[in-house]
């Protein structure tokens, strides 16, 4: 299509007209730099078919605009862009033409047809990917892009790549998408017979919300009393004609909008539903309780699609019901939730259907080169986060799974539902209780293996979560601490920055005996013995660590005779289960019965005593 002016699709702003000629606008960000030089490292390195992974929201057709403009400057090579909807066609046109001003760029689709002297085409994969298809039988691109490549698999778009090239090494492809997962379990990569070579690049989406270019999630769960365990598996997830027989009733959609009504009432919804029965059904629902709702659908005519999308995007109607519209190239940064009427095992199809709602206001954060201060600015826009409902139903058990690792091609044979806690490897029931999704998935980075893996074993919610980790800084402080084991052999108790005990007991004319080896802020070491009887001045250890331990491990043993099997860190008792006497103890202390249930041995339990009489030590657990 050459053009004296681009006519912007209407979920672009009005300033994003191009007229030809112009300079472009648009400055990659760090990660699309790396994300563009990734793939022209992999070009020389002579591969031939890559993939790239971003989270919606992050501009992977920004990222595709510019190696459109690189190949045509660098290699003289005109570059195909192959899509599957009208709304990403737009985009891909509206954006190439805004970034490279100079490239003539058309699309070739339905009665459009590009023009011959066009160096970038963005085609739709129907038109182009039929078996008999003569279209663009003319142009030969030495770049294929293909816009939401999980979809390759797909025998459209494998004749597309057949038809230009790409496994002939004529065309260099590359597939951008949010996920790289399919629910049909169709290798896309890391096999030999899988269609790309490898993934060049991956930018996770907790490192673009950490990184302050998306918006933070909080998460809810409605249980519903609906039962799925009947609804069969089709091609990876549920069987749509049963799961829609089973969910789209009065009182599930009852349910869901009345949780929405309490935590997301005046943001912008979309609401992803089973069939167009179920979305119209959900939205009169919405419209009988007064809020603007329409629904949309892909058998609706393609103007009729636009005024309702339009009527989103300008917020006359402020809940959108959709099926399988709004998961692909729907980008409208307003949406503030995203309600989940439709359970799905796929992870990549909930993972974009969560990635609706990730996007910042425009403006919020450009111009900002601090992450920092980018989620500063994010926070304190008028879409400081999204909140994601998940509406949960009963599905019997087939064990816990999270959406699969490179290493793993095949997930589970029968998963459970995917959610917005499994978005981060947190377990798929896990209930976030309104609360970010990143923070809880920070809380639960503290947590050794062996504690993360105890939330896996039960259904677990935020609160839970704090408990879990008010156990591990309990029994990490009731432990001998990391940087003293190798350097004494004895049960040091770190109490303090820099200042440490070691409780050595009683004999038979003495009481409390203590060593207490500190560190000033010129890290000169000293330790103080005392008991019942004396108190040793300071002893000066100088500034080696290890030194330190060891001399204070020998005056402990001059000083306090018979103390070893008290002192000694690889005592036995230690490890045996905590006793009667023990518990009684700590209970006549006044220690509380939730953190009591908490300790796991005799050494703990000494260790937590000798805390309280010493008054050193958390007296509760974290909140």
């Amino acid at each position: 299509m050459r053009a004296s002016k681009m006519i912007a699709h209407h979920l672009f702003e009005d300033d994003d007209a191009v007229v030809m000629g112009q300079a472009a606008p648009i400055v990659l960000r760090d990660y699309q730099r790396l994300a563009k030089a990734a793939v022209l490292a992999a070009k020389d390195r002579g591969m031939h078919r890559v993939m790239v992974v971003m989270p919606t929201g992050t501009g992977k057709t920004t990222l595709f605009a510019a190696l459109v403009d690189d190949f045509d400057a660098m290699y003289g090579e005109t570059s195909l862009v192959v899509a599957h909807r009208q709304e990403l066609l737009e985009q891909a046109c509206a954006r190439i033409a805004l970034q490279a001003p100079r490239i003539h760029v058309g699309i070739e689709g339905g009665d459009r047809q590009a023009a011959p002297e066009c160096r970038a085409v963005i085609a739709g994969v129907q038109t182009i990917g039929r078996p008999d298809s003569k279209r663009l039988n003319w142009f030969h691109p030495g770049l294929l892009i293909m816009d939401e490549g999980h979809h390759a698999p797909a025998d459209t778009w494998q004749n597309v790549m057949r038809r230009f090239g790409a496994y002939d090494g004529v065309c260099f492809t590359v597939a951008v998408t949010a996920t790289d997962h399919r629910m049909d379990n169709k290798p896309l990569h890391g096999s030999d017979e899988a269609i790309f070579e490898d993934v060049v690049f991956r930018y996770p989406l907790r490192q673009a919300v950490q990184d302050g270019w998306l918006a933070d999630l909080k998460g809810y769960r409605v249980a519903t009393g609906v039962d799925l365990s009947s609804v069969k598996t089709t091609a990876g997830d549920y069987n749509v004609g049963q799961l829609a027989r089973a969910v789209n009733t009065e009182a599930r959609n009852y349910t869901a909008f009345k949780h929405w009504a309490e935590v997301a009432s005046e943001r912008k919804t979309i609401v992803f539903c089973v069939d167009v029965q179920h979305a119209k059904d959900v939205a009169e629902l919405f419209r009988s309780n007064h809020i603007a709702a329409e629904s949309i659908d892909g058998t609706m005519p393609w103007d009729k699609r636009e005024g309702v999308m339009r009527r989103f995007s300008s917020g006359s109607t402020l809940v959108l019901t959709n099926v399988d519209v709004a998961t692909e190239g729907f980008d409208i940064p307003a949406v503030g939730c995203v309600l989940m009427l439709r359970p799905t095992q796929s992870w990549g199809l909930y993972t974009q259907m969560a990635g609706r709602g990730v996007r910042v206001l425009p403006g919020v954060v450009d111009g900002i080169e601090e992450g920092s201060l980018r989620r500063r600015a994010i926070a304190e826009s008028d879409k400081p986060n999204c909140i994601v409902i998940d509406v949960v139903d009963v599905s019997e058990k087939f064990g816990l799974s999270g959406p699969p690792k490179d290493d793993e091609p095949k997930p589970p044979a029968k998963p459970v539902p995917a959610s917005v806690a499994g978005l981060v490897g947190l377990p798929p029931d896990f209930d976030l209780q309104g609360h970010s999704l990143f923070e809880a998935a920070k809380w639960a980075d503290e947590l050794q293996p062996i504690r993360r893996a105890q939330l896996f074993r039960r259904q677990m919610s935020f609160e839970d979560l704090s408990s879990v980790l008010s156990e591990v800084d309990l029994i990490k402080e009731l432990s001998i601490p990391e940087e003293v084991l190798g350097v004494s052999s004895l049960a040091w108790m770190k109490v303090g920055e820099g200042e440490y005990l070691l409780p050595c007991g009683a004999s038979t004319y003495e009481k409390d005996r203590t060593a207490r080896l500190t560190v000033d802020l010129l890290g000169r070491y000293s330790v103080t013995l005392s008991s019942s009887l004396m108190q040793h001045p300071p002893v000066p250890l100088g500034t080696d660590m290890a030194k330190a331990f060891d001399e204070s491990d020998k005056l402990v043993r001059i000083a306090f005779s018979g103390c070893l099997p008290i002192v000694q860190a690889s005592a036995r008792w230690r490890d045996k289960p905590v006793s009667e006497k023990q518990i009684e103890v700590m209970r006549d202390m006044g220690i509380e019965g939730d953190v009591i249930s908490l300790i796991e041995n005799m050494g703990q339990a000494k260790a937590l005593i000798d805390q309280r009489k010493l008054g050193a030590g958390r007296k509760r657990p974290r909140a």
